[in-house]
């Protein structure tokens, strides 16, 4: 395994010629300990050290391990962008061979990072998921909640999103955002929501006078205690919707109606968005909806749970940021990783079985 090829395009910010470890070694020790169910530098160290003869065998470690204090200054000093352009590529490589993929973009606090007297994380950041390789093409970091308007254009930007369908909620529900996924010759699937009055009350009304001549897909899950049953209605019909004229490229609406049963109360929900497809099923707009949120499911879930992400106390300077790019590159690898287990039983054979360890690195050789 070539090393120094897959970092190579990532500077050292240390001063040249005062360096005790090798860059490379440093960005693939902690990506090693991450893989092998490690959480934070000193975990990150103490593996490195127990694993030191087999590093070896693909790394210099000219001056043996680097210290947990080494591991976390290099990360708080490194360019976040260079490393999350690796995790980008690494993923352009594998979806480039695919095709009807489904990319959804959502924003995800690092709890872990809210100071004493905060409600509001200092590291908030924003994704690309492809749904079907279960992987994170790209991430930005983001000051606020409300800034993922800002962000998603220039996420949507660096990679290729010809002939996918792009889904978010409705903070990206934008008419800049909704022209650009158009011009890149991309498909949207926008949840709507009050910040567009116009659109979303025209939509609204549209569902309440129409909804009794549309055929519906009718849903039902049971489980945990929980009955739900959801009703999603299609419209391609937009010529009373005046609002619809601004958006580029809007060709239907879709009403999803959900009704939950826990604990013997009822709860109801009703969610609209907007869509550039034209003649999809109910049945195939609402398996684009619900696949929307495997990014919660598949990423940030396992980032929280499986990867202690929001416990991780990591919070100066770039530090948080570049670990939430490790993380996802060593979820990717896990992920697409064939073995019947848990991520979580991944983690911990990578950590006892070194065969496997390598398995998993293999992966970034595409």
């Amino acid at each position: 395994m070539d090393v120094a090829e897959l970092f190579f395009e990532i500077d050292d910010p240390r001063q040249e010629g005062k360096c005790f470890h090798q860059l490379t070694d440093i960005l693939m020790i902690v990506l090693c300990g991450y893989l092998a169910d490690c959480e934070g530098f000193e975990e990150v160290y103490d593996y490195a050290c127990d694993k030191q003869e087999v590093f070896r065998e693909f790394l210099e470690l000219p001056c043996g391990i680097p210290s947990h204090d080494t591991l976390n200054r290099v990360f708080r000093r490194l360019e976040p962008t260079q490393l999350e352009t690796l995790l980008t590529n690494w993923g352009k490589e594998i979806v480039d061979l695919l095709t009807q993929k489904q990319l959804i973009i959502d924003g995800k606090q690092l709890r872990g990072t809210v100071e004493a007297g905060h409600k509001q994380a200092t590291v908030q950041i924003v994704s690309v998921w492809a749904e079907k390789e279960r992987l994170c093409l790209a991430q930005s970091q983001i000051a606020t909640k409300t800034n993922e308007i800002k962000a998603i254009p220039d996420l949507l930007k660096s990679i290729d999103i010809a002939s996918s369908v792009v889904s978010m909620d409705a903070i990206g529900c934008q008419k800049t955002i909704a022209k650009l996924i158009i011009d890149q010759r991309a498909d949207y699937l926008i949840g709507l929501k009050a910040n567009q009055d116009g659109l979303y009350e025209q939509v609204v009304d549209w569902f309440e006078r129409t909804k009794p001549s549309l055929q519906a897909d009718i849903s039902r899950d049971l489980g945990h205690g929980r009955a739900e049953k959801r009703a999603v209605f299609v419209s391609e019909t937009l010529d009373l919707i005046d609002a619809a004229a601004g958006w580029v490229g809007l060709k239907s609406v879709i009403y999803v109606e959900s009704t939950r049963w826990i604990n013997d109360k009822e709860q109801r929900s009703t969610r609209y968005y907007i869509s550039s497809l034209r003649g999809y099923s109910a049945a195939q707009m609402s398996c684009y909806i619900r696949r929307h949120w495997s990014i919660e499911n598949e990423q940030h879930w396992h980032l929280d749970v499986t990867f202690d992400e929001d416990g991780c106390q990591v919070r100066k300077d770039h530090a948080p940021r570049n670990l939430s790019t490790v993380r996802k590159l060593a979820l990717g690898l896990i992920s697409r990783d064939p073995a019947k287990m848990s991520l979580k039983r991944k983690r911990k054979k990578a950590a006892r079985d070194d065969a496997y360890l390598m398995t998993l690195l293999s992966q970034l050789n595409v």
